[in-house]
């Protein structure tokens, strides 16, 4: 297959800190993020996997997957996203238009051309970033990190399956041991059947991760006592074995792709899916005109449940730092009325609407004239004949 690897597209760097998750929107405040993380923590340590650790390793956490040594020399870019060799499939982690970065999959189209990226699934979705895709030997898994969906605290590791259709599935936490408090991170198995690997920093400083290498084979989750759990967590070599090559590969100089320009998209009104919403596939409101259904403002990220299954939920950030979050999105105020009405049935009696024009908010006011201006001029036009 010939080189696939030409111009356009940008896809930045990677690991930012960002907040944990809140099991409701709270004020900012110290002692309530210690009281979350313990919560979720707690919620996930209940029952763990026992995965036999063959080896670890610890490096700089800059360009630390440069060390997976089973995968091809000079294949990861320098935005840390792996480009495999003679493959018609991406999966790429890609800043979106809110500033979060998000997992999509392209398609070769032919020698120089890749399919628009597209998100791959829209529970991969969160407020925070979305990192390191890979897909597993045999096709039928996605793993990533993410520090903005249900987790531990910072990045967890999540699987994505694949579904008879070619979609993927539920999103899972891998939960114990493979993640913790800490950032965990590109979890990954080789082809030869023999070893899984991810990074952690939970056993070192914030500028190292360690690699621990696993045998291979599907985790088989039961209950565990709290011992247990921090004993698991540890991740200690239980079954020395030297051969994974720790082998520090070089980072390439990979020329940009070239894909096919994306068609924007913007999901209007409102739906209620049942007990959990979903945040919108595209952050970015249409242009002109917009009335949205304002539920909170908060510096933590809501989880689906949090969300009582309203959709499309979308995040503005405010200059506090916090974000505010809107559900729905409408044309006229008519229409948001009906939604505000939806939205308080759903459990948020405090929401009101707000407005925006060309994504910049307005007053209600502003927003009104606006429209009644719009309908004057529509119903001025007349078909002369």
């Amino acid at each position: 297959m010939p080189m696939k690897r030409t111009i356009f597209f940008a896809i930045l760097a990677i690991l930012c800190a960002s907040p944990l998750l809140a099991q409701e929107p709270v004020p900012d405040s110290l002692a309530l993020v210690r009281e979350v993380e313990a919560q979720n923590l707690r919620l996930l340590s209940e029952r763990a996997a026992r995965p036999v650790v063959v080896a670890q390793k610890r490096v700089a956490r800059e360009r630390f997957y440069l060390w997976y040594g089973h995968l091809t020399d000079g294949s990861w870019g320098p935005d840390a996203n792996w480009y495999p060799d003679e493959t018609d499939r991406l999966y790429l982690s890609v800043q979106g238009a809110s500033g979060d970065r998000d997992i999509v999959w392209s398609e070769f189209c032919d020698d120089t051309l890749w399919s628009r990226p597209r998100p791959v699934s829209r529970e991969a979705v969160s407020p925070g970033d979305e990192l390191f895709p890979m897909r597993s030997p045999d096709g039928k898994r996605l793993y990533f990190s993410s520090n903005g969906l249900f987790g531990m605290g910072g990045y967890d590791i999540y699987e994505a399956s694949l579904l008879p259709d070619g979609s993927w599935g539920r999103v899972r936490n891998l939960g114990l041991p493979f993640n913790s408090p800490g950032d965990d991170l590109l979890f990954c198995d080789t082809p030869d059947g023999r070893y899984s690997i991810f990074a952690s920093n939970r056993a070192c400083g914030p500028d190292e991760v360690v690699i621990y290498v696993l045998r291979q084979g599907s985790p088989v989750y039961g209950p565990v006592t709290p011992e247990e759990a921090a004993r698991l967590s540890k991740l200690d070599v239980t079954a020395p074995d030297g051969g994974y090559p720790f082998v520090r590969q070089s980072e390439g100089s990979l020329p940009m792709l070239a894909f096919e320009k994306p068609e924007e998209q913007y999901e209007m009104g409102l739906q209620l899916l049942g007990k959990e919403g979903a945040m919108a596939r595209s952050n970015r409101l249409p242009d002109g005109l917009v009335y949205q259904v304002q539920l909170f403002v908060s510096g933590y990220t809501p989880t689906p449940k949090q969300l009582k299954g309203l959709s499309p939920v979308y995040s503005h950030q405010q200059k506090s730092g916090k974000k505010m979050y809107a559900a729905g999105a409408w044309r006229t105020y008519a229409e948001a009325e009906q939604g505000l009405r939806t939205v308080r049935r759903a459990g948020f009696s405090s929401a009101f609407i707000v407005a925006f024009n060309d994504g910049k908010p307005i007053s209600l006011a502003n927003a009104r004239k606006k429209e009644s201006e719009v309908k004057v001029i529509t119903e001025e036009i007349r078909i002369v004949k």
